[in-house]
């Protein structure tokens, strides 16, 4: 694959008496140009001829062979991107042919690479800079397609264009990062929602035993609750905390209707005692396993205690008694 190519082939004086001689024909792939003082060149394309007459009066001075054959031709360039940063690595391919011999031969082209070079480069400048770093794929369709709108009007027209960009270095190093945060960010994001998605079950798990054992125990089915429990032990707690709060609820409910009947002095002193009483008893039975708990703890630490820290104790506890006593 050669760099560029010539498409000026020769350039011949026509003799003026050309009486014995072969007119002239284009050969395939070649092109005629003729020339002749003060009138405009006359193109021959290959199949076409020129009648004696037209050789002998036409008074045609000079042909030029014009190739009008595919050439390929490739060169590299540097194009910039939207960041002025970094820069894309173009290398380029361009399959061209003559479609205007004669403004081949006014403008006398002879290195067509020379020509058509600068041109693409300009188009390809000016739509690279639409796209960052990291959009080198559609930079490349975007170039080629106004690369092969383009009417560059020099006598050549684009056959096929091809082009393919890359990065440097730091530039790839930096897409890699960028991918990279972007992975992190989603899975992140997936693990948050996973998170969202488990707690959301669990508080449905949660309302579903709620709703299940509620009526259980607010209706006193103790029998049914217990064979649920021993089918499901992993509920106990569950059931254990709504039994505490129900009972909390409770108090608080008589603890604040005794308070509004004090507050109105609407009780008896027999009245204001039963309540009282009635009061104490449901707060042994909320916090008796509790205290019972406690007492029990307290009684085996006595008596892991040695004999003499026992006596020390029995005397502590003997005296406390008896302050009590004189106390009352």
């Amino acid at each position: 694959m050669v760099d560029t190519y010539n498409p000026i082939i020769s350039k011949e004086e026509i003799p003026r008496l050309r009486l014995f001689q072969p007119r002239p024909t284009p050969e395939p792939g070649v092109a005629l140009v003729f020339f002749r003082e003060g009138q405009p060149l006359v193109t021959l394309w290959p199949g076409d001829r020129l009648t004696a007459g037209e050789i002998r009066w036409g008074n045609y001075k000079i042909v030029h062979k014009i190739d009008i054959t595919e050439h390929t031709f490739t060169f590299q360039c540097t194009l910039p991107c939207e960041r002025d940063a970094f820069d894309f690595q173009a290398e380029v391919q361009v399959t061209c042919s003559v479609n205007d011999p004669v403004v081949i031969v006014e403008r006398n082209v002879t290195d067509v690479r020379a020509v058509l070079e600068p041109l693409i480069v300009r188009t390809m400048r000016t739509i690279s800079r639409n796209y960052d770093v990291e959009e080198s794929a559609e930079a490349e369709k975007a170039i080629a397609q106004a690369v092969e709108d383009e009417s560059y009007n020099v006598g050549l027209k684009l056959n096929r264009f091809v082009v393919k960009l890359s990065l440097e270095e730091d530039a790839r190093t930096h897409i890699r990062r960028l991918k990279q945060i972007e992975r992190e960010k989603e899975r992140e994001r997936r693990a948050s929602e996973l998170e969202k998605l488990r707690d959301e079950l669990e508080i449905e798990r949660m309302r579903i035993k709620m709703d299940f054992y509620s009526p259980l125990i607010k209706e006193g089915h103790w029998q049914l609750l217990a064979l649920q429990l021993t089918n499901h032990p992993e509920d106990v707690a569950t059931v254990a905390q709504m039994l505490s709060q129900q009972r909390q609820v409770e108090m608080d409910h008589q603890l604040k209707a005794l308070k509004i009947m004090l507050e109105e002095d609407a009780l008896e002193g027999f009245q204001i005692e039963e309540a009282g009483k009635r009061v104490l008893q449901r707060f042994v039975e909320s916090f008796g396993p509790e205290l019972e708990t406690r007492a029990l703890s307290e009684g085996e630490a006595r008596k892991a205690l040695p004999e003499g820290e026992k006596k020390t104790a029995k005397s502590e506890a003997e005296g406390a008694e008896e302050s009590t006593v004189k106390d009352e």
